[in-house]
């Protein structure tokens, strides 16, 4: 298990990515959505089914620095690098300002998404304990961007 904080850039984290082969990404971050503050939402990604071009407008989003859950998604797919499994786990800030210290409410979404880590590797090594030859079971089926909270 290796912990990483990947902000810097989509296309570095895709090269990352391929550098580690990870068989699980779980990618946790802030992002407003419109939800009430504080809010958890898991969802299993799906590797995106993308046109060329589509790829390329990533990528060029990705190379001036920007970085967010879904354009890593999008360009870590267009290059090849997303894993068999990745699940995004996105917290709502009640402010994007600049801070030292997170709202009550991200706090109480940090710590529930925190929570929500911990159950996949658990579930990740329960199954990998389960499969013949302590191997992982294949992820499912991608095609599926099912929130949970």
């Amino acid at each position: 298990m290796l912990v990483e904080e990947l902000h810097y850039g989509a296309v570095a984290v895709a090269q990352r990515l391929q550098e580690l082969r990870p068989q699980l990404l779980i990618l946790v971050g802030a992002v407003p959505g419109g939800r009430t503050p504080g809010t958890v939402e898991r969802r299993v990604v799906e590797e995106p089914r993308r046109k060329a071009a589509d790829v390329q407008r990533a990528v060029a989003d990705a190379v001036t620095g920007y970085v967010g859950i879904d354009l890593v998604v999008e360009v870590a797919a267009g290059l090849g690098a997303l894993p068999p499994r990745t699940v995004a786990i996105e917290v709502e800030p009640a402010s994007v300002e600049p801070s030292e210290y997170l709202s009550p409410e991200a706090a109480a979404g940090l710590e529930r998404a925190l929570e929500l880590v911990r159950q996949e590797l658990r579930a990740r090594r329960d199954s990998a304990a389960e499969s013949p030859g302590g191997a992982p079971p294949p992820s499912r089926a991608r095609g599926s961007h099912r929130p949970t909270s």
